[in-house]
């Protein structure tokens, strides 16, 4: 089939339909013509499952990602120095700060930040502990003298009972005793305390018990 057209100036034109025909139809080859895929894509719904299904895929690995992070802020986030780790007791203190050091040490070559956290943390677990045997050491200390007190006065209880059937020169004679055996003792127990400490008493002391 062919038209005729009339051209502007009066001249006639032939065109064949049928290659126009083909010219369009190349034209609408989405092969030929991306644009037209992907809109024809749009419009069947194939595109659009296509970019939902990435999208869902890149926004659960993000939340994945944002959780784990999550769980490892506590203990290897810079937001968190490790100095700063500490629980309701020093055990427990303890407890979180050797979780500290195993997670930053997990890893079979771990980077200088990470084995720097575990060295401040290895620090400060042995810091907690020193502590932790100072207080048990304070305690002991306290029940020795509270049990020490109770002795002495049942002790002074029971020469005040004996001293009261005693004669008048017998009383002095074990006062002046008691009182040079509590000044021995109370030297022996400086001279102890001090060299404990490294020092020395470089004064002769001499004494005698009546």
């Amino acid at each position: 089939m062919t038209l005729i057209r009339v051209a502007g100036n009066g001249a006639f034109q032939r065109k064949d339909v049928g290659q126009a025909y083909r010219k369009n139809a190349e034209f609408y080859q989405p092969k030929k013509n991306p644009s037209l895929a992907e809109l024809e894509d749009l419009l069947l719904g194939n595109k659009e499952k296509e970019i939902d299904s990435n999208e869902v895929s890149a926004a659960v690995k993000e939340f994945q990602q944002m959780e784990k992070n999550k769980g490892m802020l506590d203990i290897k986030g810079p937001s968190v120095p490790v100095q700063t780790i500490g629980g309701p007791t020093p055990e427990d203190t303890i407890e979180l700060l050797e979780e500290v050091r195993s997670t930053a040490l997990a890893d079979a070559d771990p980077t200088p930040q990470e084995l720097r956290t575990a060295a401040t943390a290895s620090a400060k677990i042995q810091s907690v502990q020193s502590q932790i045997t100072l207080h048990q050491e304070a305690t002991r200390q306290i029940e020795i003298e509270a049990k020490r007190q109770r002795e002495d006065e049942a002790a002074i209880s029971n020469r005040s009972v004996q001293y009261d059937h005693q004669p008048p020169e017998v009383r002095g004679e074990n006062v002046q005793k008691r009182r040079f055996i509590e000044q021995a003792i109370a030297k022996y127990s400086l001279q102890v305390h001090l060299k404990k400490y490294g020092f020395t008493d470089q004064q002769p002391s001499f004494f005698r018990i009546a």
